[in-house]
């Protein structure tokens, strides 16, 4: 008897495997599909990209190329997602020295935004870098932190209370020579 159940699950378990590698397996922290072994979703494991409100165009950043001083910075558009190409920080000046110590192998730029509308704006950013808000050569205080919803790519956003004005977003610490970056008024 003993040797029949071991015949039966020797022979039954290659089935049982190539059964099991076509299952849906979760991501707990996304919960979207793979499908292992598949090249396609079937359709009702299709699903939509994760957003907050006033960052809809995260998922498809335009390309900016970060400045090395403001003079040179480009503007960006608020509600709008730009990755941005940054420099090696040695090679940037501050607009204001950044709190955060830099790395010499870190990553930093400047880019300029316009504010047309006073109001809380949320300036999202796609990894762990260090960003100073600077208006008239000086940092900006955070009104705090944004909620980060799970699956966007956003890592975290940084709220300022800003009035209509050009303002120098800095960029500073970063491990990559590029981040994913958005200023969007918030509710």
């Amino acid at each position: 008897m003993r040797a029949f159940i071991i015949a039966t699950l020797v022979l039954a378990a290659p089935s049982v495997m190539a059964q099991a590698q076509v299952q849906p397996v979760w991501e707990p922290a996304c919960v979207r599909p793979m499908i292992i072994e598949h090249d396609e979703f079937p359709s009702e494991f299709k699903w939509a990209a994760v957003t907050t409100a006033g960052f809809e165009t995260w998922a498809t950043p335009a390309e900016v190329n970060a400045a090395t001083n403001a003079a040179n910075a480009p503007f960006i558009e608020t509600s709008k997602a730009y990755k941005a190409a940054l420099i090696a920080a040695p090679q940037v000046t501050f607009a204001s020295s950044p709190a955060k110590p830099q790395s010499p192998d870190s990553f930093a730029g400047l880019l300029l935004i316009n504010i047309t509308t006073s109001g809380t704006y949320g300036i999202a950013a796609s990894s762990g870098v260090w960003l100073d808000l600077i208006k008239d050569q000086s940092a900006l205080k955070s009104a705090g932190q944004g909620q980060v919803p799970n699956c966007t790519g956003i890592h975290k956003i940084v709220l300022f209370d800003l009035q209509p004005g050009d303002y120098v977003l800095q960029i500073a610490s970063s491990k990559s020579s590029d981040v994913t970056v958005q200023v969007a008024p918030q509710p």
